[in-house]
């Protein structure tokens, strides 16, 4: 497999204020992490280290809910190197 959001679908609306993210990892990975945030990039919601482990699972709180754009940056590390790959929500 190789690194995907699976649930929440991108590009969905968010179901509230908490919310667990679920991914898969490229085979090989060592580490993943997760960055929420209110701008491109940024990571001002949630801050999940990405050197957490193969980790798959994320559940965020704080978002918002005033159907703004939410980003989030899902990070992995395989043989090494680091990759990210950006996806967008709208707020509950």
């Amino acid at each position: 497999s190789d690194l995907a959001m699976t649930s929440p679908t991108p590009g969905s609306v968010l179901p509230g204020a908490s919310v667990t993210f679920n991914w898969t990892l490229a085979t090989g990975a060592t580490n993943a992490g997760l960055w929420v945030g209110t701008t491109a990039g940024s990571n001002d919601i949630y801050l999940g280290s990405p050197t957490a482990g193969p980790i798959t699972t994320s559940t965020v709180s704080g978002l918002p809910v005033n159907g703004s754009t939410v980003y989030v940056r899902l990070w992995a590390q395989v043989s090494g190197n680091w990759q990210y790959i950006d996806y967008t929500y709208t707020a509950f």
